[in-house]
């Protein structure tokens, strides 16, 4: 496909939008359910999903296919996994990067950060990002060089430049994986010591939107997925924002480990804390 261009973004935009909040409404269906039916992904007892996480996807994967057949997508769930349309690599062609429910251990308990999260890549690019919380009644919106929205308003990133002022997300579920562990253990001290506030929601994509609307200051994060950050990232980018990986090189979508905040000055701080964390002595081993 040729390169993209804003008339092919809005198409896109305007083909998605309708579809993300239907997805919003099955899973505020799903949110409400106190009978809603867990299993264990790979057997691990951290890693649940529900019935609506494969609805939700297989609702959006059916009805971009019967409009865009050519489309690719890469997701979270095992719906579909043997089409021909699903692909673990990023190419020129337009690719949907799908999060059914982005927080389903808080879909569970009815904890109102959870998302379903779209991101489209044309080029290796991504050019759209939608993110729909209706437990929160959220919805944010961006496309490539156009800005990035919440309910149709502008929002902004934080210009707050001093770690010892932030509010800083990290997500502590990461303890749960043995051979991250220590990473973690130690990121957390050293970032949480010097943050005012080190918060962790169990939602990378809800933390990614509120770092874009300047309601956390920076979010750290590795070891995640495509479809954790792909909406995300973008929002942040057009919400004014700066989005790296952790040692500060440029972001690599299909490996998401990153360091997003409002100001450059408040992510080089992190970036050193974390390097100094890495550069300690392994302790606490399994």
């Amino acid at each position: 496909m040729a390169v993209s261009n804003s008339q092919q973004i809005e198409e896109l935009y305007d083909f998605i939008h309708p579809l993300a909040v239907r997805a919003g409404e099955i899973l505020l269906e799903g949110y409400e359910n106190a009978g809603k039916a867990v299993s264990l992904k790979c057997g691990e007892f951290y890693n649940v999903v529900t019935a609506y996480d494969n609805q939700i996807e297989e609702f959006l994967m059916e009805k971009i296919l019967a409009s865009y057949p050519d489309h690719k997508f890469i997701g979270e769930e095992d719906t579909h996994k043997n089409h021909n349309n699903v692909t673990n690599e990023l190419t020129d062609a337009p690719t949907w990067i799908i999060d059914p429910i982005d927080g389903t251990s808080n879909f569970i308990k009815q904890i109102p950060h959870v998302s379903v999260s779209i991101g489209l890549s044309i080029n290796k690019q991504i050019v759209l990002g939608v993110v729909n919380n209706p437990a929160q009644n959220k919805l944010y919106t961006a496309k490539l060089g156009q800005g990035a929205f919440c309910n149709g308003k502008p929002i902004r990133v934080s210009n707050c430049e001093h770690l010892n002022d932030a509010n800083v997300a990290y997500e502590v579920c990461l303890l749960h994986a043995p051979k991250i562990r220590n990473k973690h253990i130690k990121r957390i001290y050293h970032v949480g010591s010097q943050a005012r506030r080190l918060l962790a929601y169990s939602a990378v994509v809800d933390s990614l939107c509120m770092v874009a609307a300047g309601n956390l200051d920076a979010f750290h994060i590795e070891d995640m997925y495509p479809w954790d950050c792909a909406a995300g990232y973008l929002l942040i980018k057009e919400a004014g924002g700066v989005v790296t990986h952790p040692y500060g090189g440029p972001f690599d979508i299909m490996k998401p480990d990153l360091i997003c905040a409002g100001t450059e000055t408040l992510r080089a701080e992190i970036e050193q804390l974390i390097r100094k964390a890495d550069q300690q002595a392994h302790v606490g081993a399994e």
